[in-house]
Formats: C-alpha cells, sequence, structure tokens
C-alpha cells in the first residue's frame, strides 16, 4: 500500500474516533439537559421554587449536543444530501464534483471555525459574561461549540483527503 492512502486511511481512523468522542459528550450534553429540565419541572411543580438557570443552561446544552455530534453524524452519512445527480451522472465525474463540493464544504467549516476561534478569545479576553442570574463565562459554552465545529472540520477534511486518494475504479482499502 503507498504512503499517500496510508496516511488517508490512518487519518480516516483518527478523526473516526475524535469524531466518537464527540458524539459521547454529545449524548452527556443531552442527558444533563434532560436532568436539569426535569429538576426545574419537580421544583416548579412540587416546591415553588427555580433553578433560575434551567432555560440557561438548556440552551448551552442543547448547543453543545448539536455540535458535538456533528462530525459524527456527518460520518455516519446522516446529514442531508442531494444525491439526484449521483445515479445521472458517470462515477468519476460524481466523483469529482464530491470532491468540489467536500473542497468547498471544508472552507467554509475552517473559516467557521478560525472565526468563532477568535470569538472565544475575545470573550475570553474581555471576560465577557452571560446577563443572567449564572453570569456565566460566555467563552465556556463557546469554547463548546468550537470543539464541535472543530471535530466536524476535521471530519469533512478526512473525508476530503479520502476521496483524493479513492478514484472509482481503483482498488478500495477500506
Amino acid at each position: 500500500m503507498n504512503k499517500p492512502k496510508t496516511f488517508s486511511l490512518w487519518l480516516g481512523r483518527a478523526v473516526s474516533r475524535l469524531s466518537s468522542a464527540g458524539a459521547i459528550l454529545s449524548s452527556a450534553a443531552f442527558v444533563f439537559m434532560v436532568g436539569l429540565i426535569v429538576l426545574e419541572v419537580i421544583l416548579r411543580s412540587f416546591f415553588g421554587k427555580s433553578t433560575l438557570i434551567a432555560s440557561e443552561y438548556s440552551g448551552y446544552l442543547l448547543a453543545a449536543m448539536i455540535y458535538l455530534g456533528l462530525g459524527f453524524s456527518f460520518r455516519e452519512g446522516a446529514h442531508i444530501r442531494i444525491t439526484f445527480l449521483q445515479n445521472r451522472m458517470p462515477p468519476l465525474a460524481y466523483h469529482w464534483m464530491d470532491i468540489f463540493c467536500h473542497l468547498a464544504a471544508a472552507f467554509l467549516c475552517v473559516l467557521s471555525t478560525l472565526f468563532l476561534f477568535d470569538t472565544v478569545l475575545t470573550s475570553y479576553e474581555r471576560g465577557l459574561q452571560a446577563y443572567t442570574v449564572a453570569e456565566t463565562p460566555l467563552y465556556i459554552p463557546q469554547a463548546v461549540v468550537l470543539l464541535g465545529l472543530f471535530l466536524f472540520s476535521l471530519q469533512v477534511l478526512a473525508r476530503l483527503v479520502h476521496l483524493l486518494f479513492n478514484f472509482p475504479g481503483r482498488e478500495q482499502t477500506d
């Protein structure tokens, strides 16, 4: 097996593991979100009290759940894809179009990740806090979203590398 294909396989496996870790964290965020909402309902219904943070932190956990699961969802093919051209184009032409689409997606993902990194850094440096009772430092939920977007970017890049080294009609290695 040649070095580019070996690198493609190694990268795919490494990013796959990271995406799986993101999915586990996404699941944990879901469990915490549900627990927080149930706690809030019980406190309000039976004790006339409130956590005062349930709506804020449920929003943060929802964002964490979505973004941390992006890479895993992409890897598993759970994102919406428009495939009506796939059966109407020759395999090689479709493969090149797929490369172009992944290249565009990778560009947008990396650009978004860099922008969000700058946002997190700015929030941290300025000590920005949420205007809520909890006064949550904003860089914390932003950093979780950044991690999810970073994992998604890695997964798109890994898929792009795979496409670049595995053309239709060639020997497949995975």
